[in-house]
Order: C-alpha cells, then sequence, then structure tokens
C-alpha cells in the first residue's frame, strides 16, 4: 500500500499557506509519517481493505488525516523550540510540538487499535492481533 496522505491534505488541515521551503520537504515528512505510522498500527494495509462493518477495519481517510497532522505538528515547530527569551520578548512553546518531531501521539495509536485486543497500559499485559 502506498502512503494514503498528499501534500494536498497537509495544505487543507494547515491554518496557514505553505512556504515553497516546506511544500519542497513536506512530501519526504509524510513519507517519514508514513513509514512510523505503519510500525505504530498493525496491518494497515490489511485493516483499510476489510469491510467497513469488520471491528478491525480502518477509513483511509482518517489514516491521511492523521498523517497530515503528524507532518502539521513539525511544520508549526521545525527547530524543537521549547523556549526562547529575548530582553523583551519570551516564548514557550507546548510540549506536544516541542519536539520538533514527526511521531504519532499515543492518542492517534489509541484511535486505531484493534478492538478487543486488550490492549492496556497496566503490568502484564499482552496486547493480541490477528495482524
Amino acid at each position: 500500500m502506498e502512503n494514503p496522505a498528499s501534500l494536498q491534505d497537509v495544505i487543507d488541515n494547515f491554518e496557514r499557506p505553505l512556504t515553497a521551503a516546506e511544500a519542497a520537504v513536506v512530501p519526504a515528512w509524510l513519507n517519514t509519517a508514513w513509514s512510523r505510522f505503519r510500525k505504530a498500527i498493525a496491518g494497515v494495509a490489511v485493516r483499510v481493505d476489510l469491510p467497513e462493518d469488520d471491528p478491525s477495519y480502518i477509513d483511509v481517510q482518517d489514516v491521511s488525516t492523521v498523517l497530515a497532522e503528524m507532518v502539521i505538528r513539525r511544520l508549526r515547530n521545525p527547530d524543537g523550540l521549547r523556549t526562547w527569551n529575548d530582553d523583551t520578548y519570551g516564548q514557550t512553546v507546548d510540549s506536544e510540538l516541542s519536539s520538533g518531531r514527526i511521531y504519532i501521539t499515543a492518542d492517534e495509536i489509541a484511535q486505531f487499535a484493534v478492538p478487543g485486543t486488550g490492549i492496556s497500559n497496566g503490568m502484564y499485559s499482552i496486547p493480541l492481533s490477528r495482524f
């Protein structure tokens, strides 16, 4: 399965127009996001082809949206700035955005969890999946 997200998905979901330099790098960042998404979410290629009534089904549009959001987090803070101070100005970036990395959040992973796998953060939890 090819990366379902495109430059247009990022443009459509970002709150400002992209610069030429950003537009040039976004496709590579989307590929990084897609790679990390596939590692975090089991069986993506199989699950998007399942019937919609299957509990393991994943909507490809939901995947595209999350991939775009992963890249947008990087666009909002490409240098990973946490705190910046000047004599007359100071700025602190939300810790969710401060890494400057492309990553999938725990909430996004939970969104694509296979129902009934018993995935838990508790001790002795063993996630089981058919993927």
